[in-house]
């Protein structure tokens, strides 16, 4: 055996690619537009950074956050207590980190006791019964706003519960929920006042609930009831980057507020407001549902600065406000609107300009319900302008501006503004939109990275999608014509179809997605048939590794949804001697591959490690793989986790031999090699005619480690002994074990080593991949 995959002698033995529909754009009035960042690699996910040209807070200076904070100043925080803590540590102007670990909930006490509106309204002589009778209108009138005992006292306890629940952020802050633990804080404000520098990432932002509304009577006609907090307010503050967050009410919508006055009880503000002078910010990847006044731009007509972008965004269950943009040059870019009614909340309409705003509104989806009118997406006082270009309504394009001010002659938008988005990283046609962020914007879907030096987070936090159709109707016709104009951190959408192709994805292209459209794997077929034996055209031959149909070098990607198959077959080759050709060659680090299949015959995957002793680990979850000869094989750490796979019967042509599932040569300074859990082995060969591994070793430090465990096994596995030797190296000097398997090809017995249950609980998915960072694609 050679050392090296790249040939091996017959042995006898954030990329996702995504399919998309026609993409097509139409809408405003044209607006030129430039594409593509530069991407950023942070040494972490808390000291990322905001890549170049990703909106307005990439101006200038950027936005860079707590990242050059020293190790004293990263906080990991999971109380209200240690939140405000870390926040006001001194001093004030010093870089910070504060990284937020599960749900922290704003309503607490310092020992974290629970407060309630009672609490807070204790000793205040406020009393909600004595309020609506000294300010019901029959009483106070409708001519002036509340004053007096009542009103001293609601101002008083209003006060008691925003020093509980207003968190003030400071300049050069970080504020990041740490990936897997459900980060998030629940009835807490973030203000964000006069300060310069802040990121606020991967939060959960929920239920932010007044205790002490006010009655305003003088707020429009009837009068209304005003709340005082938002999720997040921006007043004054400057290069703020709000990414990957999700913004609710839940779990207390506003359908459950009385009505006093003849008014809704409202309890919940804004969720995210940029007010005041507020300048340079994006908001990228958020998730914003179930939720009224979502998000203003500007406090008053007379604002200032408010420069802002707004990109890849969901808005799900939004009444109004997404936003309202009453001064400042506005950026509105592949955002995805659903104006489906949900728990309560029905939907007014997404876009208002008015006054000074100058909004730019490119490639956005808007999903329309039934009971909704294209004519009812935007909304102005005849003031505000709105220009762009590319915008859908359920896939089809359409002119925005001219369907509002057919329907509201008096109140028409204008459609010129004075200046030209050029900080745009990401743009992208919006066909693609509803797949590419369905699940994949709002929080939790950021990923740790442990501190090691590593990409910029995968999937949509990193890049655009390119769409790749064979017929023609997306941007590229073949998966690697799109992965050669990807960069790092895009994602490769492939639509239904069969691509008889082979893939290389190179190790440059970190954090990629490669994803089929339509999310069922069957669907999206990528296929070649070259074998190591397999004469090149340039002379020589394709080795082992060379004759793959999809090559995957690049760190940190995700393939999902799609097959990758290897057709060779011996039968119809019999001059070719060297007879292994490999579907997927994986060969990097914190690779994972889902709900996929992986077919061939002998050599299906490989688990690869460039550097025998490196850190290369590879996660299968919920895949098919099929083979026939060491078919799953290498030198890398792999977790086949609740997958399918299929022994395939080679026939009378074997001699009556079905064949070897693995042949792993994992390097003996490792202690973990390949694992195959909680999965079934299915087969179609006779009963006891097949092996489960045998050792690879291509040389002295080549010492296989494989463990089966927890996994069904068919009858067509050999169960007196179902391991064996390779190339006169002895299975008995690998490291071959099984734990807790069933079926009918389970067994024990002194040719099947078992793990002890101490044994089995250090050979466990997460124990395999976690490295030295900490990895755990498992959740």
């Amino acid at each position: 055996m050679s050392a090296s995959p790249h040939r091996r002698p017959t042995r006898r033995r954030r990329l996702v690619l995504v399919g998309a529909a026609t993409l097509v754009a139409a809408g405003l009035g044209a607006v030129p537009l430039v594409v593509k960042a530069d991407a950023v690699a942070p040494a972490d996910l808390a000291h990322g950074v905001l890549p170049a040209r990703d909106g307005w807070a990439a101006n200038g200076s950027g936005t860079t956050g707590g990242r050059a904070a020293a190790a004293a100043r990263v906080f990991t925080v999971s109380t209200r207590a240690e939140l405000a803590r870390a926040l006001a540590a001194g001093p004030a102007d010093a870089p910070r980190i504060v990284r937020v670990k599960g749900l922290i909930d704003a309503n607490t006490d310092d020992s974290g006791k629970p407060q309630s509106c009672g609490d807070y309204a204790a000793g205040t002589g406020y009393s909600l019964d004595s309020y609506l009778k000294a300010y019901d209108p029959a009483v106070w009138g409708r001519a002036k706003v509340p004053s007096g005992a009542q009103e001293n006292a609601r101002r008083t306890a209003q006060a008691r519960q925003a020093a509980r629940m207003v968190f003030t952020v400071p300049a050069q802050t970080t504020v990041i929920g740490v990936p897997g633990t459900g980060a998030g804080i629940t009835g807490g404000s973030l203000m964000v006042k006069n300060v310069d520098n802040v990121i606020i990432r991967n939060l959960s932002l929920t239920d932010v609930r007044d205790c002490f509304p006010q009655w305003d009577p003088t707020d429009g006609s009837t009068g209304n009831w005003n709340s005082a907090y938002d999720a997040v307010s921006l007043r004054g503050a400057t290069h703020v980057w709000v990414d990957h967050n999700s913004f609710s009410d839940a779990p207390h919508p506003d359908s459950a507020n009385p009505v006093r006055f003849g008014r809704a009880y409202q309890v919940h503000d804004g969720a995210l407001d940029i007010t005041n002078a507020s300048d340079l910010v994006t908001v990228g990847y958020n998730t914003f549902s179930n939720h009224d006044k979502t998000m203003l731009i500007g406090s008053s007509d007379k604002d200032t600065k408010l420069r802002v972008t707004l990109h890849h965004n969901v808005f799900q269950g939004i009444v109004q406000r997404a936003p309202l943009a009453r001064v400042g040059q506005i950026h509105l870019y592949d955002n995805y609107y659903d104006t489906t009614a949900s728990e309560g909340y029905a939907h007014s309409y997404s876009v208002n300009s008015r006054a000074g705003a100058q909004v730019v509104a490119q490639n956005n989806y808007w999903k329309l319900s039934s009971d909704r009118k294209t004519s009812q997406l935007l909304s102005g006082d005849g003031t505000g302008a709105i220009a762009g270009s590319g915008n859908l309504v359920g896939g089809a394009p359409v002119d925005l501006v001219a369907a509002h001010n057919s329907a509201n002659p008096g109140k028409k938008i204008k459609t010129t503004v004075g200046w030209r988005p050029t900080l745009t990283a990401g743009l992208e046609p919006a066909a693609g939109l509803p797949a590419k962020l369905a699940g994949k914007a709002g929080a939790g879907v950021l990923t740790e990275t442990g501190g090691k030096a590593a990409p910029a987070p995968s999937g949509p936090a990193g890049g655009r999608t390119l769409t790749v159709a064979a017929d023609g109707s997306a941007a590229h016709r073949s998966v690697q014509a799109a992965v050669d104009a990807a960069t790092a951190g895009d994602t490769v959408l492939v639509a239904r179809g069969t691509y008889r192709e082979t893939v290389n994805v190179p190790a440059s292209k970190h954090g990629l997605t490669l994803k089929g459209a339509t999310g069922n794997a069957e669907d999206v077929v990528i296929t070649y048939d070259n074998a190591s034996g397999t004469p090149k055209a340039g002379g020589g031959t394709y080795g082992t590794a060379g004759s793959a149909t999809a090559t995957f070098s690049a760190n940190d990607i995700t393939v999902t949804g799609v097959t990758v198959e290897n057709t060779w077959e011996r039968s119809a080759h019999p001059d070719v001697r060297d007879t292994q050709a490999v579907a997927v060659n994986a060969s990097g680090d914190r690779q994972k591959y889902l709900d996929s299949r992986f077919i061939g015959h002998q050599d299906t995957v490989l688990n690869w490690a460039p550097s025998a002793t490196g850190q290369y680990r590879q996660y299968f979850r919920h895949c098919f793989i099929a083979g026939d000869v060491d078919f799953v094989f290498g030198n890398a750490t792999a977790v086949y986790d609740h997958v399918n796979i299929t022994l395939l019967d080679r026939g009378a042509a074997a001699g009556g031999l079905g064949g070897y599932l693995a042949a792993p040569n994992t390097d003996a300074a490792k202690p973990y090699g390949i694992l195959i859990t909680d999965s079934t082995i299915s087969s179609p060969a006779r009963p006891g005619t097949y092996y489960l591994g045998r050792p690879w070793h291509p040389g002295a430090s080549a010492v296989g480690q494989l463990v089966i465990r927890n996994t069904s096994l068919p009858a067509a596995v050999k169960t007196e002994g179902p391991w064996t030797d390779m190339g006169g190296f002895s299975w008995k000097s690998a490291r071959f074990a099984e734990y807790a398997n069933t079926g009918p090809g389970a067994g024990a017995g002194a040719n099947r080593p078992q793990l002890g249950p101490d044994q089995a609980a250090a050979h466990t998915a997460r124990a395999y991949l976690a490295g030295t960072d900490g990895w755990d694609p498992t959740d």
